[in-house]
């Protein structure tokens, strides 16, 4: 079983990829909607509830955090239940230190005027970027997020088209990617 993490910053469009490839038939996690995989924690990695208004004082003492445990659980289950690839989308601080985990990892980009307009759109299920200085701390992570996966060597794929064209893209990149896994000497 191949497994593949699809990352980005905020209003890359993660979970609404996650969600037309699973209506596709993929095996796909959505992180963000796993309360047991994803939770805010303080500086001790103690899980904390996030203010409705989180200022930059919280924010900077707080990260998003995704737990190894779970996150292995998810794959194993994947693995038992004989399917051919897992796809997991999202993003944490501590995802780079989990990296290894997965076959292949793919960075969806997008200029950061569409990702405000996307972060500020009524419709996201999700309120970051739409409450207290969320918005503001996006913005600022934005270039050492996208610095730091490259620099892993995350494959890119341009996420400022329509779902289609992007999952399109994505599946391709895979198949190139699985291809490759394919050919290495064991």
């Amino acid at each position: 079983m191949l497994v593949f993490l699809v990352t980005g910053v905020s209003g890359t469009g993660k979970s609404t990829l996650a969600r037309r490839l699973a209506s596709w038939d993929h095996r796909t996690v959505s992180a963000d909607a796993d309360s047991l995989l994803c939770a805010w924690t303080d500086r001790h990695g103690h899980r904390v509830e996030r203010p409705a208004q989180p200022d930059t004082a919280w924010l900077a003492a707080h990260q998003w955090r995704w737990d190894a445990d779970r996150l292995d659980q998810i794959i194993a289950d994947a693995a038992r239940d004989g399917d051919d690839a897992l796809w997991v989308f999202g993003q944490a601080a501590n995802a780079l230190q989990l990296a290894d985990r997965f076959d292949a990892t793919f960075l969806l980009e997008t200029d950061q005027r569409t990702m405000i307009a996307r972060m500020g759109s009524p419709e996201r299920g999700n309120d970051f970027g739409r409450v207290g200085d969320s918005l503001p701390a996006a913005l600022a992570s934005y270039t050492d997020f996208v610095a730091g996966w490259r620099q892993y060597g995350a494959t890119t794929i341009d996420a400022t088209g329509d779902v289609d064209t992007v999952a399109e893209q994505l599946l391709l990149a895979a198949a190139m990617a699985a291809l490759r896994l394919n050919q290495r000497p064991d």
